[in-house]
């Protein structure tokens, strides 16, 4: 046997493994191009019947913004809550028998805890002093012969969920310096209920969405392969798996969702537009420059994969179950 042969013959030669290399680069590129002719056929199909491509895109995409929407409000409530925590208030008034540097030594040593955020101390006097000038009787204040106003703590608190504040506060009653403990931010409390409402809206709305979704998808595909009944018998007697068959479908799917995701994006833009013109009159009247945030980068790109992965995931159902179904 010649040199030549021997090294053709032989499976670990350098020459054999690049020939071996190089086919399957070439096997990996026709795959490539295969999928790249069927994703294009795909598209030219839906191409070919613009109204109930437009329908079916809107409702995909109707259906993805709803509960991103409601995510959304919820991430607004959280930053709204957030920059009102300056706002979420304990004040501890102290006995009458609690002296000014007893009443700062305590101060001082409730900023120590970790779920105390601030912490300064009212004296009687000055306390005094703040109700004058608040309600205007200052000149009766001065000529009064006793104080009436007990020392007090003015507390922010690390965290304002209502559990943490009212934990909080009957942590504090429980000193012996303490006479009353007053909260107030009953207001922000239910703000923080609210939020967690629209959590749960929006967690209950995307279950029922994804759901419809499938059938929505589902219901399209199956109406496709009723309509290229006759193609997929073909295939089949040629040999094609049911995967095969289904490949069209599956990027049908896979295009639904992810031009629904894109739509649903711009959508909430507009939405988003139309209320933040609205609030901004009622902002004003509260003297805040809050507006609605849209969705960032990464949400826009999350409610697209989901949406492709949604679409493809239902045409994959759909199809396999319809086209194991057609017997040639």
């Amino acid at each position: 046997m010649s040199a030549t042969k021997r090294r053709t013959e032989n499976p670990n030669h350098p020459r054999v493994k690049r020939n071996t290399r190089a086919g399957q680069t070439e096997s990996f590129l026709d795959l490539v191009r295969l999928h790249r002719r069927v994703a294009r056929s795909s598209a030219s199909r839906l191409l070919q019947t613009p109204a109930s491509t437009a329908v079916t895109l809107f409702v995909v995409a109707v259906a993805l913004l709803l509960p991103a929407l409601m995510f959304g409000l919820n991430s607004n409530l959280a930053s709204l809550l957030a920059g009102f925590q300056d706002s979420a208030q304990v004040t501890l008034y102290l006995k009458d028998s609690v002296s000014e540097t007893d009443g700062q030594e305590v101060s001082n040593g409730l900023l120590t805890r970790i779920d105390i955020d601030f912490a300064y101390y009212v004296s009687p006097s000055q306390a005094l002093v703040e109700f004058g000038a608040s309600t205007g009787l200052k000149d009766l204040v001065i000529e009064m012969a006793a104080n009436p106003l007990p020392g007090a703590i003015v507390l922010t608190p690390t965290d304002i969920s209502p559990a943490a504040v009212d934990e909080l506060a009957r942590q504090l009653q429980e000193l012996p310096q303490a006479d009353m403990v007053q909260v107030d931010n009953l207001w922000l409390q239910r703000l923080a209920a609210i939020s967690n409402l629209v959590s749960a809206i929006g967690s209950v709305l995307a279950v029922i969405v994804i759901l419809g979704l499938f059938f929505v998808v589902g219901n399209t595909i199956k109406l496709a392969i009723e309509s290229r009944k006759a193609e997929i018998l073909v295939i089949k007697l040629v040999g094609g798996s049911d995967m095969y068959a289904a490949r069209p479908f599956l990027y049908t799917g896979l295009l639904y969702g992810l031009a629904g995701g894109i739509l649903a994006t711009l959508l909430q833009g507009i939405v988003l537009a139309t209320f933040n013109s609205n609030l901004e009159v009622l902002m004003q009247l509260y003297e805040s420059d809050f507006q609605l945030r849209g969705f960032g980068l990464i949400s826009s790109l999350l409610i697209v994969a989901v949406g492709a992965a949604i679409g493809w995931a239902a045409a994959l159902i759909a199809s396999l179950r319809h086209i194991r179904a057609i017997n040639p």
